[in-house]
């Protein structure tokens, strides 16, 4: 699975244990960091990685908790910005560009801020651009429980029901093998322990976003889901939110994809390419 999507599947040492992360794509073209959401593995982005390939020398990580990196120690956006300064070092990356889907917007952000040099832009995929704690009807303590809980019975029966919410069978076959571990009774649950699931929705909850985005100073593309699928109250709590980042982050670039669902690199992967691409682009 990793074979065909990355050239080389590369580990660093992190502390706690290693950061797994593929690389692709032409090695000395501008570089992509590709960040997933949570629970996935840096194989949430297969749909759009040959696109990128052909243009980009492409890093995907799996984030520490995720996949067949570290899975327990400390579990913290700070954490992670530092797991990825190692690894910007360790592949000599003097200037990336960021693309980071939900959560991770937000260390991706800090990032930017520890690393104004390092990093080039920012494209943000649907997240980092309000608190969770705030968005109608979000318990954090319901959601954690619910993940970490959740069983399949198979790989096959995770990726079959993925498909089915997404509308769509982008997705390569096995994917979900990294994203999950089997359990005594031989169901299969979220690899990310719960305790990871509790920090990271903690930190994505109560972050300060005025205080995050005021230091921001590269440029932004926020690349957003289509909000007429949410209901009225979501969907005034989405624009309400972005047009207060769009007023704090005067750089950034705002742009929808007409019937996205959240994972926009699943849904919709050839518009999302093509912001990338006119993003960076100009």
């Amino acid at each position: 699975m990793d074979e065909a999507l990355f050239s080389q599947v590369n580990r660093l040492q992190v502390e706690g244990g290693t950061l797994e992360y593929g690389v692709t794509g032409k090695p000395h073209a501008p570089a992509l960091l590709l960040l997933h959401g949570i629970r996935n593995t840096k194989l949430l982005f297969a749909p759009i990685l040959p696109a990128l390939a052909e243009r980009y020398r492409v890093i995907a990580v799996d984030i520490r908790g995720h996949g067949n990196s570290v899975s327990h120690g400390s579990f913290s956006f700070e954490q992670i910005v530092t797991d990825l300064i190692q690894l910007l070092e360790k592949e000599q990356l003097e200037q990336v560009t960021v693309v980071a889907a939900s959560f991770s917007a937000v260390p991706a952000q800090m990032l930017a801020i520890r690393e104004p040099k390092r990093v080039a832009s920012l494209v943000l995929l649907d997240g980092g651009y309000y608190s969770l704690g705030e968005v109608p009807g979000f318990n954090r303590e319901k959601v954690v429980e619910r993940l970490s809980t959740t069983r399949f019975s198979s790989v096959e029966e995770a990726e079959r029901q993925f498909a089915e919410r997404y509308g769509t069978r982008v997705m390569p076959e096995g994917w979900m093998r990294d994203e999950l571990l089997k359990r005594e009774d031989g169901s299969y649950g979220y690899r990310l322990p719960g305790e990871a699931f509790s920090a990271y929705f903690q930190e994505y909850s109560i972050h300060s976003q005025p205080e995050l985005f005021q230091q921001l100073t590269c440029p932004v593309l926020l690349l957003l889901a289509d909000d007429s699928l949410l209901s009225k109250e979501e969907q005034q709590f989405h624009r309400q939110a972005v047009a207060t980042y769009q007023r704090i982050v005067k750089q950034a670039k705002v742009k929808m994809i007409p019937e996205a669902q959240h994972l926009l690199m699943v849904t919709h992967p050839k518009e999302t390419v093509n912001e990338i691409h006119d993003f960076l682009s100009k």
